[in-house]
């Protein structure tokens, strides 16, 4: 019999994989990639924040942040200005163009994902919601263990 916890790795690595895909197939026809909502909701939630700051936020490098900021700041989706006690740090602002276009793509998003959901029944969902639950809150106490080997 295959040990359980190896099969969800192997079934968590195909559910993520598979999201990635759907993911893809929502964003197709835009010339953004869908990283860059990423990093659109990051400046919403904090407006002003640094390229740095984003960087660390999304867990990105931060050269590839850098450069995803200047393609946004082309396309009219986000502005940089100068900080007024820093002249030296420059703070990141979405546009208005960049709150139609996150509220159009999350609203593909959400409609991708219903997709997923419309064919489980309501006791399937539950299950889902149920297990999702499980795994969150052992990922929330894995983090809080001290690795092993380490102490």
């Amino acid at each position: 019999m295959p040990d359980m916890r190896h099969e969800i790795g192997e079934l968590w690595h195909k559910v993520n994989r598979e999201v990635h895909e759907h993911i893809r197939h929502a964003f197709r026809g835009s010339e953004l990639p869908p990283v860059t909502l990423i990093l659109l909701r990051y400046i919403r939630k904090e407006p002003g924040i640094t390229v740095g700051e984003l960087a660390r936020k999304s867990d990105m490098v931060k050269s590839h942040v850098s450069n995803m900021v200047e393609q946004l700041v082309r396309q009219g989706l986000v502005e940089k200005r100068t900080d007024p006690s820093d002249q030296r740090l420059l703070r990141l602002y979405m546009t208005q163009a960049a709150v139609d276009f996150t509220a159009a793509m999350e609203a593909r998003s959400r409609k991708a994902w219903a997709s997923v959901m419309e064919d489980l029944s309501e006791e399937e969902l539950a299950d889902v919601l149920r297990g999702l639950t499980i795994l969150v809150k052992a990922l929330e106490r894995a983090k809080t263990k001290p690795e092993k080997g380490k102490a």
